[in-house]
This record gives C-alpha cells, structure tokens and sequence, in this order.
C-alpha cells in the first residue's frame, strides 16, 4: 500500500492521542458534523487494536458507537456524504471512464463499500471495523437475503483484489496508485468489474431509501 498522503498512521503525532482526548475528538465530530467532521469521522471510525491493550479500543467503540446511534442527524450526513460519489457506470449500464479512459478504483470502488458499511455497522452498533465484517454482520440485521449481502462482499473483494493487482504489477497509472485503464482488463475481469459497480449502485440506493427522507 502506498503511504497515506493525508499523514494518517502512527508516525503523525495527532494520531496518538490517549484515551480521555480521543473521547474529545470523537464526541465534538458527532455533534457538530461539519464537512471536516465527517471526513474525519470516515477516516478514524475504523480504527481496531492492533498492540497494546485491547481493551482501551473496545470501550471507545462501544462509546462511540452508541454516541453515534443517539444522533441521527449524524448518521444521515454520513449517509449523504456516501452518496457523493458513485460508480462509473453509463445511462446505459457500461462503464463510464474518464477521457484518458480510467476509473479510479479506490473513490469510485472500494470507497463506496467501505462507505455503506461503515454508516450500517454505526447505525446498527456494530463492533466489527473490517468493510467484510461489517457487511457479512449488517445483512442479517436489516433484513437482507444472504445472496444480495453476499454480494456487497464479493463486488468489494474484487475491487479490492483488482487494486492490489494493479500495484503489485506496476500496472498502476502514473502517480494514481488506484487508476486503471479500462481497455487494459480483460473480457473476463471488465464485466465482473461492471457487476461489482452495479452491486455498489444498488447499495447506494438503499441508502437512499433509509437516509434521504
């Protein structure tokens, strides 16, 4: 994986906070949910125990998780924020690339998955922080056939699958780590890939249902 370049790791000093001033920082997000807040609160809402005690990162979802139930406003501008962007797909149902012919596989991909999930493991008070977790976990919960839910998983996983590949092999465009050419895939994987955008849209449009009213 490529560095992030907006210096979210642990070698940023504002990422290693203790446990009172995370508190801070989580609860003023959730309340003011200005556009910065829920940048941040898409970033930081997946964080998991990776050393340490655990145990510190448990009661801070639990806290978390629970603030953001008890503010709806909040879960519907993570929900509009989602719907920002969406898959390149034409009136027609092709792919839609951009005039170099490439599609951005991580903001127009994987983000829209990632997205949904993080917004229905909030609203559902989810402890699971994986985007496959949280789907596998949220169908269920809201009534949705295993086939459709199975289905988030496996469009996300090829996107993800497909973006890796492109790295690894240095097939990536120029400094965009997560551009492809679309004429570059073949037969094969440029329609499971035009599936995956489908599977997204759908998703997308049942955030519609429950969040834009």
């Amino acid at each position: 994986y490529p560095l992030c370049k907006g210096g979210v790791r642990a070698g940023n000093p504002e990422c290693c906070l203790t446990l009172r001033e995370w508190r801070e920082r989580f609860s003023h997000w959730i309340e003011h949910g200005a556009p910065q807040d829920l940048l941040n609160a898409s970033i930081y809402f997946d964080f998991r125990p990776l050393a340490g005690d655990a145990t510190l990162a448990q009661v801070l979802r639990s806290e978390v998780n629970r603030s953001a139930q008890l503010v709806p406003r909040f879960l519907k501008q993570m929900a509009l924020n989602a719907l920002t962007r969406t898959p390149p797909l034409s009136w027609v149902g092709g792919i839609a690339a951009d005039d170099q012919g490439q599609i951005d596989l991580k903001l127009q991909g994987t983000a829209l998955f990632v997205d949904a999930a993080r917004l229905y493991g909030l609203a559902q008070g989810l402890a699971a922080t994986g985007t496959r977790e949280r789907l596998e976990a949220v169908g269920p919960v809201l009534g949705v056939e295993a086939a459709e839910y199975e289905a988030w998983v496996r469009g996300f996983e090829f996107l993800q699958m497909l973006r890796l590949q492109i790295q690894l092999e240095g097939a990536a465009t120029g400094e965009q780590p997560n551009h492809i050419r679309v004429d570059s895939l073949n037969d094969i994987d440029r329609r499971i890939l035009k599936e995956a955008f489908r599977v997204a849209r759908t998703l997308q449009q049942r955030i519609q249902l429950d969040y834009e009213r």
